[in-house]
């Protein structure tokens, strides 16, 4: 049975996806990415997240040939269509789970975040709740109104890149050279550490059915993951020349750790005022990552989304209660994005193939016909 088009008052245009694809990748990752990224590839570490960009471009490009073969249905639908009710219903359960897992990832680390920062003492399930509210809010006004938080989270937080001008007053430039001297295998590691940070993109796959001219899409998208790639390019830039390599390998917050030295003459701790202005960046994962999760529920069961959104919400209260520890935090930042590295990057390959087996099968039993 084939898909229609959504309704025409939940789509949106196809320019709005440079602020989804920048605003679902730039997330909690951005305040601590460069030590794990330096500690594989060195001073060339801005290399890896190059590889990384471009390698999230040629992935991009193969989910639009996918989602161009199948113009009116998102993952869920294509799963179901190629593997059938039961494998493709089993598919669709466990990305639901990745969606969700995701959410609770960003959740935790940017309570952990406050909670380093800001407010010691506040315990994780209060500012979890916070954030659950909040969430389940905004996805319950639809995918537009998840969008334009995306649009209004950019043009509200875009400026705090301009402070970044007040580390590169005491850069050490020395610290970029020699270039390229770490050797492939190196800077290939520190490409797949940068998998966490930089993932986001693969939220295409559920929202590509909603945008209004899907033929003028791929402009956008690949902007939006160019931004992406520059936006940490230059932070890890600036950190590298800022930070001895002694030091940056200490930090775990290395970018809220540049925002210490911005003074003005009325408000000296400026990181406060970064950390909070934080949660409108981080809002746009949660929302897009809860919205497609609970989605997934109405596509398996046929269930009311809106009561999988409250579950979903429940869930990540109890669940990043349940990581205490800073080694905690790690191991569970570690594990999933060794398993986003195969769902985001990996398996796109496998569903474009899939998708061109099937289509062939079916042209071929159309001329038999």
């Amino acid at each position: 049975m084939k898909s229609g088009n959504p309704p025409k008052r939940l789509m949106f245009s196809s320019f709005l996806l440079f602020f989804v694809i920048f605003e679902n990748q730039v997330g909690v990752g951005l305040a601590g990415f460069q030590r794990v990224i330096f500690e594989r590839a060195g001073h060339d570490a801005w290399v890896s997240i190059c590889m990384a960009g471009v390698w999230a471009h040629i992935t991009v490009w193969i989910m639009l040939r996918t989602l161009r073969l199948n113009p009116n249905k998102d993952l869920y639908e294509i799963h179901k269509d190629l593997y059938g009710r039961f494998f493709g219903g089993l598919i669709n359960a466990l990305y639901m789970l990745y969606m969700l897992a995701a959410a609770i990832v960003i959740s935790r680390n940017y309570v952990e975040l406050v909670q380093t920062w800001i407010f010691p003492e506040i315990p994780t399930w209060l500012l979890s709740t916070f954030l659950a509210m909040l969430i389940t809010y905004g996805v319950l006004g639809g995918i537009r109104i998840v969008v334009g938080i995306c649009f209004m989270s950019f043009i509200m937080t875009i400026w705090l890149i301009i402070v970044l001008y007040f580390p590169i007053r005491y850069a050490e430039w020395l610290h970029l050279a020699p270039v390229m001297e770490a050797s492939i295998s190196e800077l290939g590691q520190g490409m797949l550490k940068m998998s966490l940070t930089i993932i986001g993109f693969e939220i295409l796959m559920f929202v590509y059915p909603f945008v209004r001219n899907k033929e003028r899409a791929s402009l956008p998208i690949h902007m939006g993951l160019l931004a992406t790639t520059v936006l940490y390019v230059v932070i890890m830039v600036i950190t590298i020349v800022y930070f001895s390599p002694d030091q940056l390998l200490r930090t775990v917050w290395a970018t809220f750790s540049l925002f210490k030295i911005v003074i003005f003459p009325f408000l000296e701790r400026f990181e406060y005022v970064a950390i909070s202005l934080w949660m409108l960046i981080i809002l746009p994962n949660l929302m897009m990552y809860m919205w497609a999760a609970s989605k997934g529920i109405k596509r398996i069961f046929s269930w009311k989304q809106k009561y999988a959104l409250y579950a979903f919400a429940f869930m990540l209260i109890v669940v990043s209660s349940l990581f205490k520890t800073r080694l905690q935090i790690n191991t569970m930042n570690d594990n999933f994005g060794k398993v986003s590295l195969y769902i985001v990057f990996g398996y796109p390959w496998i569903l474009y193939a899939a998708v061109l087996i099937k289509q062939r099968f079916r042209r071929e039993e159309g001329v038999m016909s």
